[in-house]
């Protein structure tokens, strides 16, 4: 993410999150860029047909616990999820079959320290998915020192364990 969030500047960039999820987290354990060639300074947009030939790609050799979880994309000032991010997130939240994340990297030149995480969950009160409200809450990310090998192999040996 800091790598192409840099090389796209003064532009926006962003894509898709690999990984997994707990019952009270989701675990990202690989990012997928999906380059917009209309980007600018105040716009970025993921690319449907793009973002699901690159997220084929980008599973490679994952185990099957791996799976979409998320969004991210970056911000060239530091600035948080806008009215739009949220919006678009919604969106997302309502065909997911679990919770998702955004993650907003604002100001990429500073690495990974103006992180923006928020995380979509829909509310099944009513019997059509796409009119479901969404909740929409702050989420902390926090950057582990493991490995994304290290924790798909736990998360796939707690799935099998489960599943037994």
């Amino acid at each position: 993410m800091i790598a192409d969030g840099m090389a796209a500047l003064p532009h926006e960039t962003g894509g898709i999150l690999l990984g997994f999820r707990t019952p009270n987290l989701i675990v990202v354990t690989r990012t997928v860029t999906v380059a917009d060639p209309q980007s600018s300074r105040r716009s970025y947009l993921r690319r449907h047909r793009q973002a699901q030939a690159r997220m084929a790609i980008g599973r490679g050799d994952a185990p099957p616990v791996v799976g979409y979880v998320g969004e991210w994309h970056t911000h060239p000032a530091d600035i948080g999820p806008s009215r739009t991010d949220l919006r678009a997130l919604a969106a997302i939240a309502r065909l997911a079959q679990g919770p998702v994340a955004l993650v907003v990297l604002a100001d990429p030149a500073q690495r990974l320290s103006h992180l923006h995480g928020r995380v979509a969950i829909r509310q099944d009160i009513w019997p059509v998915v796409a009119i479901n409200p969404v909740q929409i809450e702050k989420a902390e990310v926090a950057i582990t020192e493991d490995t994304a090998a290290s924790l798909e192999a736990e998360a796939t040996a707690l799935t099998t364990r489960e599943s037994s």
